[in-house]
């Protein structure tokens, strides 16, 4: 056993048992890390101390035992200002059993506080209150939704956090001693998937397939999760970023915490594992880095506001769904303005944020539909970045309604709308080595067909020319509908009250030869 006083370190790791005595120190710098290979005692007069900068992190791992509590210090940037985005930060809690009122009443934590509302700048996301009031701010006298009288930080839950200036979070706790087990969704009811989990060990942990190709956190839980949404999404002070197997090699920080969407509300616990602890000695930071793969980035801005959507190429890619790297849009209630795509094949209706091809689509002009929110008389410029790509490539933008191919790697594309944009159907992105038009028959629009709602149909990719047709059939193969339409690019179409819930098979048929069969479910 090896007694500790008084000791700064940058690097240690100890093979036997470690005993901080009463009066004794060890902190751990910002980039170092100890580690322990059996267990660890911090007596109650003892300090075990680990500090974060705004350039790295410290760790602290423990292969057998922790036994006492440390003290975690994670620095966190912030102008006092709650209005501006970028100023929250999505925290975890690297330590155990830390109380909410004693750590919003340390003045050194400067956790701000609103002297109008009484709510302290800690709040986690409570996935069944209502659209824009999930995230719940721990507050003394409560009287709104949103509002809780927190008692302690739970392991493995992500928290909405902002200080009142740059400065430290100083959480003071035990160390979890096993792997960490978190309810997603929180509350097992409602329509609601998301939550906010966290790292909860006081060390690194590998996030994705680049970080660890054998194991890591996200293919350790991507069963658990919406495969529409297999990602980790970090807020980035704007916007969230998804985090993929795809990406860039991403470790978890201590106290970083993201957002997740469940498969359904009876997924078993998301887990955080104790053996995937690891430290990361350089530039760590709640962000990510951009990616060395094929990407498009599509920008549209109305003059106030600029919206991005990713497509990225990838030769294990699919034209459909590729869980864990494609990565659907994070959403908490309706948006005004919003720009993504929708999947090239089998679309369900779902917006993404992140869309990945196959490699040999860059010189295949497949179309991909972009889903676009945006008011009447809006002035829209479109214009996109592409890396990684041939400059012989070109990005072009089609424009359904008017029958144009706008290459945006020569030129933006400037539009004012003339009615409401609203989802899918008017713009889609091209890729292709040779010029695209009107006139010649390279364009690919793959068709398909997926409910908007329980009992609408939407049918996309038709060639707006000539006579097309709908029909439904029942399990047994008894036709149940049948309904004729002028083909469009986009059509939708209402189903009647009388169809029992089941599963049923659509098949459309267009005058060009378009066919389709695909099953669904009336519920």
């Amino acid at each position: 056993m090896c007694l500790i006083f008084c000791l700064v370190i940058t690097a240690v790791s100890w093979s036997q048992d470690l005993f901080i005595a009463l009066g004794g120190e060890i902190t751990t710098s910002p980039g170092g890390v100890l580690y322990a290979g059996n267990d660890v005692t911090i007596d109650s007069g003892g300090s075990l101390t680990t500090i974060s900068n705004e350039d790295a992190s410290g760790s602290f791992i423990v292969n057998g035992n922790s036994t006492g509590q440390i003290v975690y210090k994670r620095y966190v940037t912030s102008s006092g200002d709650p209005a501006v985005d970028a100023d929250w930060h999505l925290v975890s809690a690297p330590v155990m059993n830390q109380s909410i009122p004693d750590f919003v009443n340390d003045t050194g934590n400067e956790v701000f506080h609103n002297s109008v509302s009484n709510n302290y700048g800690v709040s986690y996301y409570n996935n069944t209150n209502s659209i824009n009031k999930r995230w719940t701010y721990h507050n003394t006298a409560p009287t709104l939704e949103n509002q809780e009288i927190l008692t302690k930080f739970t392991k493995g839950q992500g928290y909405s956090m902002i200080r009142s200036s740059n400065g430290y979070y100083t959480f003071t706790g035990e160390v979890a001693n096993s792997d960490v087990g978190v309810q997603i969704p929180f509350n097992k009811s409602g329509t609601h998937f998301w939550s906010c989990i966290g790292n909860p060990f006081p060390s690194f942990l590998p996030a994705n397939e680049s970080a660890n190709a054998t194991e890591n956190v996200l293919k350790d839980n991507i069963n658990k999760l919406d495969p529409n949404f297999a990602s980790f999404y970090v807020w980035n002070g704007v916007d969230y970023d998804p985090i993929r197997n795809s990406d860039p090699a991403f470790q978890l920080s201590p106290g970083q915490s993201f957002m997740v969407r469940a498969k359904s509300l009876s997924e078993p616990q998301f887990v955080f594992k104790k053996n995937l602890q690891n430290h990361n000695g350089g530039t760590t930071t709640f962000y990510r880095s951009s990616s060395s793969e094929p990407t498009i980035v599509v920008h549209l801005t109305n003059g106030a506001v600029n919206k991005t959507t990713k497509i990225e190429f990838l030769d294990i890619a699919t034209m459909g769904l590729d869980p864990g790297y494609d990565a659907g849009a994070y959403k908490d209630g309706a948006s005004s303005f919003y720009l993504h795509t929708h999947l090239v094949s089998d679309s369900q209706g779902v917006d993404f944020t992140i869309q990945t091809l196959p490699t040999s689509a860059l010189d295949r002009p497949v179309a991909i539909p972009l889903s676009i929110n945006a008011a009447i008389k809006e002035r829209l410029t479109f214009s996109v970045v592409a890396n990684n790509i041939s400059d012989g490539v070109a990005v072009y933008l089609e424009d359904a309604l008017n029958n144009t191919f706008t290459n945006l790697r020569d030129t933006p594309l400037e539009i004012i709308t003339t009615s409401p944009l609203q989802g899918i159907g008017r713009f889609y992105i091209h890729t292709s080595s040779s010029p695209l038009n009107v006139e010649n028959k390279q364009v690919d629009h793959i068709l398909n067909v997926y409910k908007t709602a329980n009992r609408t149909l939407k049918i996309l990719g038709l060639n707006a020319q000539g006579n097309a047709s709908l029909k439904i059939y029942n399990i047994n193969g008894r036709e149940v509908l049948t309904k004729s339409f002028v083909a469009q690019r986009i059509k939708e179409i209402s189903l009647p009250g009388s169809l029992s819930t089941g599963v049923y098979v659509v098949r459309v048929v267009s005058e060009d030869g378009d066919f389709l069969h695909k099953k669904i479910r009336i519920e």
